[in-house]
C-alpha cells in the first residue's frame, strides 16, 4: 500500500547515536532489508570514528558535511551531494553548518518486518 506523509506529519525526534544528540524523521524501517530517515545535525556536530556493519548512503540535502575515511583525505560534500560508505569502511563526520541529511542504509532486522 502507498504511504503518504505531508510536511506537517512528519515526526521529528531527539535521537541519541553514539552518544551525539541529534534530531531524526525516520522515513522507513522494516521491510525490504532498508531503513532511510531524515537527521538534523546542528554546525559543528561531529560523529566520532565509526563504522556500519552494511552499506549506507547519505544524501545532503541542506548544509555541508565535511567526511573522512580512513587513510583517505576528508572530503566536503554540500547540498545536493552524496556519500556512499561500504560495509566496514571506518570514518568521521562533521557538520560544517546547520544540515538536513537523507540516511539510507541496508538493515536486516526480522523484527520490524511485517508478518504476512
Amino acid at each position: 500500500m502507498t504511504r503518504y506523509v505531508p510536511t506537517h506529519a512528519q515526526q521529528w525526534q531527539p535521537i541519541d547515536v553514539r552518544g551525539i544528540a541529534m534530531q531524526a524523521c525516520r522515513l522507513w524501517e522494516g521491510d525490504h532489508n532498508v531503513e532511510s530517515g531524515l537527521y538534523r545535525l546542528p554546525q559543528g556536530l561531529t560523529n566520532p570514528r565509526h563504522h556500519h556493519p552494511t552499506w549506507c548512503q547519505v544524501f545532503v540535502v541542506s548544509g555541508e558535511m565535511r567526511v573522512q575515511a580512513e587513510g583517505d583525505a576528508a572530503h566536503s560534500i554540500d547540498a545536493g551531494g552524496y556519500y556512499f560508505v561500504e560495509p566496514g569502511d571506518t570514518h568521521t563526520e562533521t557538520a560544517v553548518v546547520d544540515t538536513l541529511l537523507l540516511v539510507t542504509c541496508e538493515e536486516d532486522r526480522p523484527d520490524l518486518r511485517r508478518q504476512p
